[in-house]
Parts: structure tokens; sequence; C-alpha cells
């Protein structure tokens, strides 16, 4: 169905369900006006009408084609460019092309080191001298009586 059949409202409403907007929220957007829980029930209800149902779908439909690129597309086309940095002697952007399609792949993960050092805590501010672990224990563990 095209759009003719449906007024300026009814396109915004089918507009701003095609975004993720909640249908009451489309609603009022739309230039309807409500109150309370009649944005609900007056959505709700537009909701149903077959020329809005049917003008939602084509906008999801036109939605879908737009995010149809794929990590196989993306797989090709960095093919397509490691030929062509292989037919210009250019070493470089190939070993990007390669690098882009591992991480596209999962073959490659970036991860970051994380360093931790074991630190004691001071009781007494400006103490700056090293106790072993034994001499630590000693000072500042609890006593335990049996």
């Amino acid at each position: 169905m095209s759009k003719a059949k449906l007024n300026m409202r009814q396109e915004r409403f089918c507009l701003g369900l095609a975004e993720g907007l909640p249908q009451s929220r489309a609603y009022i957007e739309a230039g309807y006006t409500a109150r309370g829980n009649a944005a609900e029930v007056a959505a709700a209800r537009l909701f149903r009408n077959v020329q809005v149902q049917s003008r939602i779908a084509e906008l999801r439909a036109d939605a879908a084609k737009r995010s149809e690129i794929t990590v196989d597309d993306l797989v090709a086309d960095l093919n397509l460019m490691f030929k062509l940095a292989l037919a210009t002697k250019n070493p470089a952007a190939g070993v990007t092309a390669v690098m882009g399609k591992a991480k596209l792949l999962g073959l490659i993960v970036d991860k970051a080191e994380v360093a931790t050092t074991l630190r004691k805590p001071f009781r007494e501010p400006g103490e700056i001298e090293q106790m072993s672990l034994e001499e630590w224990t000693a000072r500042f563990a609890p006593n335990r009586v049996n």
C-alpha cells in the first residue's frame, strides 16, 4: 500500500514506530493529543489499522534492506583490497587488509594486559621501609586466640 492513503499524523506515527518508539510515544509525537492512558488505548487502536500495519511493514522492509551488509560481504571487500595491494606492490595495505579480515572473523582479539602490584597498607603515614611477607603478617595479622 502506498503512504497516500494515510494522513500526515498516521504517517508520522508509522515513522515513529519504525524508529523504535513505543506506541504511545509515537502517537503523541505524531501530533495526537491524549491524557492519561488514552494515548496507549488510541495508539493500540491506530496500530491495528490495516493501512498503518502495511506502512510499518514497508518501512521495516526498507530498513532491513539497508542493513543487509554481512561479514561475508566485508570479507569479500577485504579480499579485493588485498588483491589490489598485491597488484600495486603495497605490502602495508595488504597486511592491513589481512589483519582486518582476521579481526572480523574473530581470529584476532585485541587484548589489554593488566599488571597489578601487591601493596601492603601502612598503618603509620611516612613509614617507608619494606617488609617481608612474614614481617608484615607478624605485625598486622589479627591475633587469634585458641
